[in-house]
């Protein structure tokens, strides 16, 4: 299959300043797309936009909290007035709280479902109508294997990304009419700064989940992948039963 040419695209990433979002945002760079790198920490988000310096693209710092609603819409906003367009927005912001639920605090569970579901819905919300106006785009959630199966201590984290997996069936939905492309992506574990322990050393890395959102948007025009899950492979000896 033959992709299609980023270059010179306008693309969204949540969630940029680290792990699978840095990652994202560095190789759309390099295929030339214009990034707007989206997360709160301004000085990790200006640290990327000198690593891709050298790259065919550019990564603009887009210093933001997507759980504040009208920040998101002035950003959007100004990304449309500058461009003129939004070719993707990928919603790639999560963070999870693990345990027991009764252990878990109010404010543990507030903040995974402001983060991983309502930071989606705004950012969805206010890019929404410019695809539906230019009768094209595509949006790419990153959710995950918790989103597809549930596990004991995961019980906020689940509840998350399995909603994440129904806003996205709903979109897809909504926005098939208007030329617009929804995808999702589930990655199992990942080598990233996530959860109360180090990742696996076997686990997948940030480049491998980040290469596939690229393959997601640079599909052709008539190809759609609708749903990724992503696995990494267990080396034999720590297989169950060895």
């Amino acid at each position: 299959m033959e992709l299609q040419s980023i270059h010179n695209k306008v693309v969204l990433i949540t969630g940029a300043s680290k792990g699978i979002g840095r990652a994202m945002s560095l190789l759309f760079a390099d295929k030339g797309a214009t990034v707007y790198a989206i997360a709160r920490s301004e000085s990790q988000l200006k640290e990327l936009a000198t690593e891709a310096d050298n790259k065919q693209g550019c990564i603009i710092p887009s210093p933001c909290d997507i759980r504040d609603s009208s920040a998101i819409e002035r950003l959007i906003g100004q990304i449309v007035h500058e461009e003129g367009r939004i070719d993707a927005l990928v919603n790639n912001a999560g963070l999870g709280h693990f345990g027991p639920i009764h252990e878990l605090t109010e404010a543990q569970w507030d903040e995974m479902m402001d983060v991983n579901l309502k930071g989606v819905f705004l950012c969805t919300k206010y890019t929404v109508p410019h695809m539906i106006q230019q009768q094209g785009g595509h949006i790419v959630n990153i959710s995950s294997v918790a989103g597809t199966v549930t596990f004991p201590g995961g019980g906020g984290y689940c509840t998350s990304k399995f909603g994440l997996m129904a806003f996205t069936d709903v979109l897809t939905q909504e926005l098939k009419p208007h030329n617009v492309k929804v995808s999702v992506i589930c990655p199992g574990s990942v080598q990233t700064e996530f959860g109360q322990s180090a990742p696996k050393e076997y686990a997948l890395r940030p480049e491998e989940v980040a290469y596939m959102a690229y393959q997601m948007i640079a599909a052709p025009e008539h190809v759609i992948m609708n749903q990724l899950i992503m696995r990494p492979v267990v080396p034999q000896h720590l297989q169950k039963g060895k």
